[in-house]
């Protein structure tokens, strides 16, 4: 089996096993320059002692700019390497993975960035002062992005259905297509609330329509939204660099300081593990519920 036609049949399977399209991509990248650098040859010739030549060479450790690629990219490289030769090795393209002596460098995470009260305050006030129907829909995907911690896919992704006012719960697609539940505090369920009665149902709408549409009645996109918002934080006065995924982690760190509990933020961003090594911590759902109400 050749290295291209590998790694082709490797990114079907990560779509077949539902991981993010961003994950997909980044592993062709990774992948496709070590076929360049090896050449299109069979996997079964690929060596232990190949993989670490590559790993060592300027194409991993450089950026295009002559840069120093941080450890966490260059840790993404030899994660993409290992699934794939380990992907060979059970499709018995190899006889054994020569990956295998591949270990992850110590790298220090990339530490959030989170509003201030502040900045939160003023950005409020800019969705306040404008008015009509769209404006409102803008400032609920700001409180339910700020208020859950969802990610902005999950929130692009919510249908009508997903929406149950009586147990005060969204149902959000994670990564992965994974199904889960997220709780609303008091205040992000009235939103909700006045949001559905001002878009009232009639014979169109179902429980599959999109809960965030276009001026054209489509779902709104997650690139439409992020322009919106890129906009809106300049006009609240807020020139460093952040983005709405800083929402998310704005919602865990002031989740984590209300609590100090870090399984409880695990469950409620619908993590997997802590950290990279650590297996998945369950917490009651009836906690959550009750340390949702902060906000």
């Amino acid at each position: 089996m050749r290295l291209k036609t590998a790694i082709e049949r490797f990114d079907r399977q990560l779509a077949a096993d539902g991981r993010s399209s961003n994950t997909r991509a980044a592993y062709r990248r990774d992948l496709g320059k070590f076929a360049e650098w090896f050449g299109n040859q069979s996997v079964s010739r690929v060596k232990p002692d190949d993989l670490a030549r590559f790993l060592i060479s300027d194409r991993v450790l450089l950026r295009p700019d002559g840069q120093p690629r941080k450890p966490i990219s260059v840790n993404r490289t030899k994660s993409a390497l290992r699934s794939f030769f380990a992907f060979c090795a059970n499709s018995g393209w190899t006889k054994e993975n020569p990956a295998r002596l591949i270990k992850s460098s110590p790298a220090t995470p990339k530490e959030p960035t989170v509003l201030e009260t502040g900045e939160i305050k003023r950005l409020r006030r800019v969705l306040a002062g404008k008015k009509g129907l769209l404006i409102r829909r803008n400032r609920l995907i700001f409180e339910i992005l700020l208020g859950t911690g969802i990610r902005l896919g999950s929130l692009v992704g919510l249908n009508r259905g997903d929406v149950d006012l009586r147990t005060g719960t969204l149902n959000i697609r994670l990564k992965g297509g994974i199904d889960d539940r997220v709780f609303l505090n008091p205040g992000l369920g009235r939103l909700l609330r006045q949001f559905l009665k001002e878009n009232a149902p009639h014979a169109s709408i179902g429980p599959h329509t999109p809960l965030f549409q276009s001026q054209s009645g489509n779902r709104l996109s997650a690139r439409q939204i992020q322009f919106r918002f890129a906009r809106w934080f300049q006009e609240a006065g807020i020139d460093r660099r952040v983005s709405l995924h800083s929402l998310r982690h704005t919602f865990a760190t002031r989740l984590y300081e209300k609590t100090g509990d870090l399984h409880l933020v695990q469950r409620a961003l619908g993590h997997r593990q802590i950290t990279t090594t650590e297996i998945y911590a369950r917490v009651g759902e009836g906690a959550l519920r009750q340390v949702m109400r902060w906000n």
